[in-house]
Formats: structure tokens, C-alpha cells, sequence
């Protein structure tokens, strides 16, 4: 079965994007925190998430730092780029949750 489940932080700022056929599409960087006990820290993995459609239109208020949720697929493939083929795997969103806002805007509220 090809399913993934990540919870992390939205790690640049998202742009909402329309396919030639204007269909909507939204790249995320998606920084997903583990712990790495060979130099006892925590670390990130920055995925590459695809939203389409209604999940991209959906997803407009997100701003980079903001906790989501996000249940997908991954998806492989290929494509020439100057003359060179290049090799991109990413998750292709099925659900996304947002969770929480990001830290600096919960953090200035109360000040």
C-alpha cells in the first residue's frame, strides 16, 4: 500500500499555481522533524508535497511555519532538463489538516 502520513512545518512560503487547462496546484516544503541518535539531536527532512484542486485552493492561507497534517502518496518520476534527465519524488496530497499557526504569530499575540 502507498501511503504516507506527515506532520511538520510548512518551510517556505506557498504560491498557489494554474496548469495551462487552469487547473489549480500548489507546491509545499514540508519540514518534518525526527530524532537522530547517532549525534543525539533532532533533525528535518524537507519533503516536496503536491496539492491539487480543491486541497490547493484550500490551502491558500498557509504562510511558511505553519503546522499541518498531510495523508498522501508517493510519487516518483522524470523529466529532461537541459538535455539531462532529472529524477523527482514527492507525496501527492490526499488530505491536509491545518494544525496549528506559525510559532512567531502565536507568540506575538500575547505580547
Amino acid at each position: 500500500m502507498n501511503q504516507v502520513n506527515l506532520v511538520g512545518r510548512v518551510a517556505r512560503e506557498p504560491e498557489l499555481r494554474k496548469t495551462s487547462t487552469g487547473k489549480s496546484y500548489m507546491f509545499l516544503t514540508l519540514a518534518v522533524g525526527y530524532w537522530d541518535r547517532r549525534e543525539q539531536k533532532e533533525k528535518a527532512d524537507f519533503i516536496t508535497v503536491t496539492l491539487w484542486t480543491k486541497d490547493a485552493e484550500r490551502c491558500r492561507s498557509l504562510v511558511k511555519g505553519s503546522l499541518v497534517r498531510i495523508t498522501g502518496r508517493i510519487s516518483s518520476g522524470s523529466f529532461k532538463k537541459d538535455g539531462k534527465t532529472e529524477y523527482r519524488t514527492e507525496v501527492v496530497a490526499e488530505e491536509i489538516d491545518f494544525l496549528a499557526k506559525p510559532k512567531s504569530a502565536v507568540e506575538g499575540k500575547g505580547a
